[in-house]
């Protein structure tokens, strides 16, 4: 186990989900890269501060799961002495948020002879303590998070990259409103009760292979063209996980050829993602609207 007194030169960087949104649930591929721009790190203050009684309850749910991985006594003591999670991760963005407590109690509070050295069974073990959020997790934002590399997972085959992704292209467009998973999930899988739906899954499901192979090889015509017509389909299939507002937004890029919005994440709030082959352009073009660079 790492010290308590140095661990806050370490910070756990936010992640995001780049491509396979949704298809993911139905065994597309993804690939998912952590971001500088936000991020969580230890931090120390009084004991009764509500920033230290935050950990309090998943100290508690760790008990109750019968956690044999987390030195609970090591939690709690470093609770008592206050510490807590300094994080400017904004919850309910897609970023993982929770992902990025997990990995940091992972990281600080596991024996280094506990922590497993097999990637499956890592993602276990962080499934372990992020459940406390979701009840049921894909276990994909703490396991991005805690290796700080990008992933790409196919067939239930995660490969962890030799070199994080290149985001220069991409940026993203804040909404400025924070929303839950669920429900936009829920929806989805209603409608793909449906078998036209379904059928345009699998066509949904090429769409994000072709943009994920161009991704990894640095295919930027291809990657450009594989990720508009991902905006075209989620601006028809997906059109519950848009909000309103940024309609228009979408509706004006589904013509153009060098820059394209998807979902980041679940949608519904949070960040859209953007890719633009000039992305200083995009930022000035469209500066009523947030846009972040990456």
């Amino acid at each position: 186990m790492k010290s308590l007194y140095n661990i806050s030169d370490k910070s756990y960087s936010s992640k995001i989900i780049l491509l396979g949104e949704y298809s993911v649930i139905h065994g597309g591929e993804i690939l998912a890269t952590p971001i500088n721009q936000y991020s969580a790190r230890w931090k120390k203050n009084k004991p009764t501060s509500n920033l230290t009684k935050s950990l309090q309850p998943i100290l508690e749910y760790l008990r109750y799961t019968n956690n044999t991985k987390v030195d609970l006594k090591a939690f709690a003591q470093a609770i008592g002495n206050g510490m807590y999670l300094h994080s400017n991760i904004p919850s309910g963005y897609g970023l993982g948020s929770s992902g990025a407590i997990t990995a940091a109690i992972y990281d600080l509070f596991v024996l280094d002879e506990k922590k497993a050295s097999d990637t499956s069974l890592l993602k276990e073990d962080l499934l372990g303590i992020e459940s406390y959020f979701h009840g049921v997790s894909s276990g994909i934002d703490p396991l991005v998070i805690y290796l700080n590399q990008s992933i790409h997972i196919d067939e239930d085959v995660i490969h962890i990259l030799e070199d994080n992704i290149d985001l220069s292209h991409y940026f993203l467009i804040d909404t400025g409103i924070s929303r839950k998973t669920s429900p936009f999930v829920k929806q989805y899988i209603d409608r793909a009760q449906d078998e036209s739906y379904l059928s345009s899954i699998d066509r949904y499901k090429k769409m994000c292979s072709a943009a994920i192979a161009a991704q990894m090889n640095d295919n930027q015509a291809s990657l450009c063209a594989a990720i508009s017509d991902i905006s075209h389909w989620q601006y028809e299939y997906l059109d519950f996980a848009i909000l309103d507002d940024y309609r228009d937004l979408w509706k004006d890029t589904l013509d153009r050829d060098n820059l394209s919005i998807k979902l980041c994440g679940a949608g519904g709030g949070g960040f859209l993602l953007g890719y633009a082959e000039d992305v200083d352009r995009a930022i000035t073009e469209y500066n009523k609207y947030k846009l972040i660079r990456l």
